[in-house]
């Protein structure tokens, strides 16, 4: 009996050791490009930080840059194998015929996408109705139309009717202070500038109403921060790219549980005052759930897209998703699994 369980005890442990073994990451040092932006780079920042990344025998060397819209031709250059996108990054870069894979959503970023009425406006609007009689200042073809577009649908208020002025946000703010809009739409942190600024009254986000009487979360406006790879990076990296992900977890319970050490970290790391990481990170849901509402969400970014003329074609969203890796990491996290093969 001692010698059975003695061999048996010797099989679990070779067993535990070849599991480990197979589990573990092919490369030690890898890049990750990213935005220096609480709502796409958090989990990044937490986790190199509080040493997540070494934890899984990982080196990653953070990379950051400016904006967002820089991704596509950075992609398009073939040197970039992982980093963290939203769908405006993402959606032109496949529409291309390039290879991109959202291998594990961060966040639901959809509440910092704001609606912004001025002082003027706040007299005029007492129903949603309301707001067709408004100038919005706007940069032509932002994400945040999509949530406006959401709210008139929701509230019978005619698209059609308001008069948008294409405004940078800088430029939206000033407008706003001496009444020559009405309202604007943008993002934080500009739309935290209007407000204190120009005397602006939050309205709606892509994922909160304001609305007097209508007040709650809506669904105004699916989009998600998430983790991208390259297919090459995921055909020849798998285990490294799970560490990542396990790495990444950990930094995801770290926001959630000690908000206000995450936030120290993020503003010193996204060279932001700790006051407004905070006020932007309050409207963020930091979430590794994939889910088919960020499906959606993608989808939608494809038709609003590709009406603007920004892709030349369409494509079906599911074809970027990658849940594989997510599911060996965590299967509890994914509530939608695809089924791309990876190319």
């Amino acid at each position: 009996m001692r010698m059975l369980i003695a061999v048996l005890s010797m099989v679990l442990v070779l067993g535990a050791a070849a599991d480990a073994l197979a589990q573990k990451p092919e490369v030690s040092e890898i890049d990750a490009w990213l935005v220096r932006d609480p709502q796409m780079s958090a989990q990044f920042a937490v986790a190199d930080q509080l040493g997540y990344f070494k934890q899984e025998g990982l080196k990653v060397n953070i990379r950051w840059y400016i904006a967002g819209t820089d991704l596509p031709s950075m992609w398009g250059a073939g040197n970039i194998h992982l980093g963290t996108a939203t769908a405006t990054m993402v959606v032109p870069i496949a529409a291309a015929g390039q290879q991109i894979y959202n291998i594990a959503p961060q966040a639901d970023v959809g509440g910092v996408q704001q609606v912004v009425l001025g002082k003027k406006a706040q007299d005029i609007v007492k129903s949603p109705k309301d707001f067709e009689k408004l100038k919005v200042g706007m940069p032509k073809g932002a994400s945040v139309t999509m949530a406006i577009q959401s709210f008139c649908k929701a509230n019978s208020v005619d698209f059609s009717k308001i008069q948008f002025v294409n405004l940078s946000p800088p430029d939206a703010i000033l407008a706003l202070g001496k009444g020559d809009i009405d309202a604007m739409a943008a993002w934080a942190p500009w739309t935290f500038r209007a407000m204190k600024e120009a005397g602006g009254k939050l309205y709606f986000t892509g994922a909160k109403s304001n609305i007097p009487g209508k007040e709650g979360p809506v669904d105004w406006l699916q989009v998600h921060a998430g983790i991208v790879a390259s297919g090459k990076m995921l055909k020849d990296n798998p285990n490294t790219l799970k560490a990542v992900l396990r790495a990444v977890r950990k930094a995801t319970e770290s926001i959630n549980k000690d908000r206000e050490g995450a936030i120290k970290i993020v503003a010193r790391e996204m060279k932001l005052d700790e006051a407004l990481a905070r006020e932007i990170m309050t409207y963020n849901v930091y979430s590794m759930e994939m889910n088919d509402k960020i499906v959606k969400g993608m989808g939608e970014f494809v038709d609003f897209l590709y009406s603007l003329d920004r892709i030349k074609q369409k494509f079906p969203p599911e074809q970027v998703f990658y849940t594989k890796l997510l599911e060996d990491v965590d299967p509890g996290l994914v509530k939608w699994k695809s089924k791309t093969e990876v190319k």
